[in-house]
């Protein structure tokens, strides 16, 4: 994570600038009068005020910053207590010390929890306002969005919502928040064991917005009993842990013939999973996603138009390129036309339809 100091740092050099950047064009104020000096004044006094916007989110995502190194001490502190309590407290007969223990892990475990929704809520505010919807052709925006597509035929998302927040902590690319719901987007390269391991990232980062710590949904995924293997089907037992539930396995065979349910599942609020089987897959967009074969998820969906733009989690694959170094963003629903998927999974809240 960045350093809390230096993007308040930053943030109070924006809005400074910004002032200063305002200060001078009024200094020619005095030899310069008119419609078009009129203009360029409305002109400079909006950016300046865009700038300010921009170094108001800046202080929201050091704030999260901030919260996020707390919520990793106090995480550190809740273990290391627990540990103790587990290899040495609870086996020394001393109730009062025991009392102790336990009230403290209790009290840690509180402070533990308060801390995700803060941190969520700093996320948001911070993504709250759009310098340019240009700029965020690659990012994605929360249901409250529109989805279009400029000339060259990319999808741009533009409106209120969620920015997709990248994020240098280690395992991970960044963090997007869809109807009330922060999901992670991790980097399977950077976390151990999972160099092959994208069919786990893919389900995590679904699992992410449903955890009750971070980092929960990477280390259920670790446990073997879980059923997350290299390379395999996720499993019920994987979900079942975040209340949510997977129909796996219902395809296998060419995208095309599952589009049409994509888009219904997706509408319906449910998540989906596949599993890319061809190599050198490129998509519709030019992106290429995989030399060899690669799981992604989809999150969200926004109308295009008479069609539909589906938001891609990828957790990064070899050979893949885009943005970051990845292809997280907004793709058509055409993307993978033509290409072959060998497994094929919708995930649900339990209790939700998935037909």
């Amino acid at each position: 994570m960045v350093s809390p100091e230096s993007v308040t740092s930053d943030s109070e050099n924006i809005i400074r600038n910004a002032g200063t950047y305002l200060s001078k064009f009024e200094g020619v104020a005095s030899s310069w009068q008119g419609t078009s000096h009129d203009s360029l004044a409305n002109q400079c006094t909006s950016f300046k005020a865009d700038m300010e916007k921009v170094g108001e989110q800046l202080a929201s995502f050091a704030e999260a910053a901030k919260l996020y190194k707390e919520y990793e001490d106090v995480k550190k502190k809740y273990n290391d207590t627990i540990n103790t309590y587990n290899n040495s407290v609870r086996f020394s007969g001393d109730q009062d010390l025991i009392n102790q223990y336990k009230t403290t892990i209790d009290e840690l475990e509180t402070k533990k929890d308060e801390y995700p929704p803060k941190i969520q809520a700093a996320l948001s505010k911070a993504g709250s306002f759009k310098l340019s919807a240009t700029a965020l052709a690659s990012t994605a925006t929360s249901t409250a969005a529109t989805a279009t597509t400029d000339a060259n035929g990319n999808i741009v998302v533009t409106g209120e919502g969620g920015q997709f927040i990248p994020d240098d902590m280690k395992g991970v690319y960044g963090h997007i928040t869809i109807d009330g719901k922060t999901f992670t987007i991790y980097n399977q390269s950077q976390i151990s064991g999972w160099g092959q391991c994208c069919n786990r990232a893919a389900a995590a980062s679904i699992a992410s917005a449903y955890a009750s710590y971070s980092g929960e949904s990477v280390d259920v995924a670790h446990q073997s009993k879980n059923g997350l293997g290299s390379n395999q089907n996720v499993t019920n037992s994987y979900f079942n842990k975040f209340g949510l539930s997977a129909n796996v396995n219902r395809i296998n065979g060419s995208y095309d013939k599952v589009k049409s349910d994509i888009v219904n599942q997706l509408s319906q609020g449910n998540y989906v999973m596949f599993d890319l089987d061809h190599s050198n897959v490129h998509g519709q967009s030019g992106q290429k996603w995989t030399s060899s074969r690669h799981w992604l998820s989809l999150l969200d969906i926004k109308k295009v138009g008479n069609d539909y733009a589906v938001f891609v989690s990828d957790s990064g694959h070899r050979g893949s390129t885009k943005d970051y170094g990845y292809g997280t963003g907004w793709y058509s629903i055409n993307e993978f036309t033509g290409q072959k998927i060998a497994s094929y999974t919708v995930v649900s809240e339990n209790g939700k339809r998935t037909t």
